[in-house]
């Protein structure tokens, strides 16, 4: 089952850090300086060159500090227009990576992406707890291959419906597995939702980020009589 992870530390966060950072040695350095001045022998002050430097240095973080109270500001509105934008794909057919499947009415699609090269291959279909289902025998010829599961098991019992889990296997000539054979699902986009900072997308049994997206189109609409 493929369900995006979403505890990633998101760019704002990252920026809420490094401005804090800044703050610190900005509130140093004007604590330095005041020293400094405090201190200094009034018959010897502090070189006017290497204190021109030091206010230097003061504008400088007082310009970063400002910088990036700026970028975090855009960085809101730019998931704010995420969310906005994302909200264009709900009710669209989108199609991902996934090793999940939706059966609907005793039928559901596979897709899945077969390496060239492969000799004997099969299609695995588990249930929600990891129970073997039924196998069909693959399309061994290198591609992008459809195929359609009647819902039923190995006994020919018809499963309910619901989420299932693909599992696509081949071997090569020499007898050795390939590697994951990528196995892809499609389905109408549910709702959209934000969680730190990341965009989502419910897509039948599976939440999807944004970026995950391969490919969006309209439904298929009925014919008209």
């Amino acid at each position: 089952m493929e369900i995006s992870s979403s505890t990633s530390t998101t760019s704002s966060s990252a920026t809420a850090i490094a401005t804090q950072s800044l703050t610190q040695n900005f509130d140093d350095f004007l604590l330095m300086l005041t020293t400094q001045l405090q201190h200094q022998d009034p018959l010897s002050p502090t070189d006017a060159t290497e204190f021109t430097n030091q206010l230097v240095q003061f504008s400088q973080l007082e310009q970063q500090i400002s910088q990036s109270g700026k970028i975090e500001d855009l960085i809101a509105l730019q998931q704010a227009a995420q969310s906005i934008g994302a909200v264009n794909y709900l009710g669209k057919t989108v199609e991902i990576k996934s090793d999940l499947t939706l059966l609907e009415d005793g039928s559901a699609t596979i897709t899945y992406d077969m390496p060239a090269g492969a000799i004997n291959a099969s299609i695995g279909i588990l249930d929600s707890t990891g129970r073997l289902i039924t196998t069909f025998s693959a399309d061994t010829a290198s591609g992008r291959h459809d195929f359609v599961w009647d819902g039923t098991d190995t006994q020919g019992v018809l499963q309910p419906d619901g989420h299932y889990t693909v599992v696509v296997s081949a071997v090569d000539a020499d007898n050795i597995p390939f590697d994951a054979i990528p196995v892809f699902f499609s389905g109408t986009v549910d709702a959209v939702w934000q969680f730190e900072g990341e965009t989502f997308l419910t897509v039948g049994p599976v939440e999807v980020l944004l970026n995950r997206i391969l490919s969006v189109k309209f439904p298929d609409t009925p014919p008209t009589v």
